[in-house]
């Protein structure tokens, strides 16, 4: 079968861009633009294993080291991690984002005119136009951002939650907004950020005086939701739990905003991806 090494190159960095653009969405991490075109530049090039000669054990069990360095080097190229446990589980998920994007181009392939498929050390070639084979991963793509969209939009309105700031013996507790526009994720630790929205907190750390935002742990991040935009301070002390009406608690895994409440009420706003 003829490949065309363009069309293989081309189509690997495309879908190792969307794999990382859902990673992004699905473990909140913080990813720039420069980490993107790197690691999808990184995921096409590796793709060239396909030509390689994997008739016998050592060159299957070399092209199988290869193709994980590849995955590894893309993960490390894009993200940054503090923990060997954050590096284990976002792998984990970038494998069963893989996964199932490739299920979805399978079917696709499927339904479409062309009937020939070449896979060849773990390396999937497609013989279809360049065209198409965008045109998939992007229908797909979509797809999942309407569901995800849909889910979060209807799933979550009815449900009413309490969030619990625990940091020592000091202890807030407030009512709690599932907003899908609080993306904010903290620049130094990739963490997403629940904003808490309480003059208490805000007073108690002493946030009007910025000269003590390092002493103290806080620094400035922007940010906007459906409380609005500015800076908020943010820190990685302490620990966050979501409580939803039927008592179900969830701690999550991420850094908190505090700002002033705009008026008397006092709450906290989080992404709802995050109880998941």
């Amino acid at each position: 079968m003829k490949i065309y090494i363009d069309i293989l190159i081309i189509s690997n960095c495309i879908m190792t861009l969307v794999y990382l653009r859902t990673l992004q969405r699905i473990t909140h991490r913080s990813i720039s633009n420069a980490g993107f075109t790197v690691s999808s530049l990184i995921g096409g090039l590796f793709s060239l294993v396909i030509i390689m000669d994997g008739s016998t054990y050592i060159s299957a069990v070399i092209i199988t080291i290869i193709k994980w360095i590849g995955i590894i080097l893309t993960l490390l190229t894009a993200v940054r991690f503090n923990k060997a446990t954050e590096f284990f589980r976002t792998l984990f998920i970038y494998l069963a984002i893989r996964i199932a994007y490739t299920g979805m181009i399978f079917i696709y392939w499927q339904i479409s005119d062309s009937k020939i498929i070449y896979v060849k050390n773990y390396t999937t070639y497609f013989d279809i136009s360049l065209f198409k084979l965008i045109a998939a991963v992007i229908s797909a793509y979509l797809l999942l951002t309407l569901y995800e969209y849909i889910v979060r939009r209807f799933h979550n309105r009815s449900v009413c939650y309490k969030a619990v700031y625990q940091n020592g013996d000091y202890t807030v507790c407030l009512s709690a907004v599932a907003d899908t526009g609080n993306r904010l994720c903290d620049s130094f630790t990739g963490e997403p950020v629940v904003l808490f929205c309480c003059n208490e907190m805000y007073d108690y750390y002493n946030l009007d005086d910025i000269s003590l935002y390092q002493n103290v742990g806080f620094r400035f991040v922007p940010y906007n939701t459906l409380n609005g935009s500015g800076l908020a301070a943010v820190t990685s002390k302490g620990k966050v739990t979501i409580i939803d009406d039927m008592g179900n608690e969830t701690d999550i895994k991420c850094c908190v905003g505090i700002l002033r409440s705009d008026d008397t009420r006092s709450r906290a706003i989080f992404d709802p991806t995050l109880l998941k």
